[in-house]
């Protein structure tokens, strides 16, 4: 028995495949999905999403979204997704620097904190994915 994985961006479809299991960051902690999960659905938070295919694991960076998991399908609704491969660590650690610095001029109740606290988690996400 297997899970039918599907990524979506709002641009393209990322991902379809058949595996064994998916790890997702979800908004309240981490969580795994195996064949025979109970149907629920989660908010993700910028991370990285692990998929396990034929006992190897692939790791993509999400920046949020939605999950659903339903008989055996999981299917994720991904504001960004990007494999490691196909992330620009230069273009991650320049927004990550940036981002990093506006935060120290902001406080906290300003409008462009959240902001700015999401582009740091989707930076870091990436880099951590592309091993970096």
């Amino acid at each position: 028995m297997a899970l039918s994985l599907e990524i979506v961006t709002p641009e393209r479809r990322v991902l379809s495949v058949a595996c064994d299991e998916v790890r997702a960051p979800g908004a309240q902690g981490g969580f795994g999905v195996r064949p025979g999960h109970t149907a629920f659905m989660s908010t993700l938070d910028p991370g990285r999403l692990t998929y396990v295919e034929g006992g190897r694991e692939h790791h993509l960076a999400v920046g949020g979204g939605f999950l659903q998991v339903a008989d055996d399908k999981v299917v994720v609704l991904a504001d960004t997704a990007e494999a490691a491969g196909d992330i620009d660590v230069a273009r991650a650690r320049k927004a990550l620097e940036e981002s990093r610095t506006r935060l120290l001029r902001l406080a906290e109740d300003d409008a462009q904190y959240a902001v700015d606290v999401a582009r740091v988690r989707r930076a870091a996400a990436r880099l951590h994915v592309a091993g970096q």
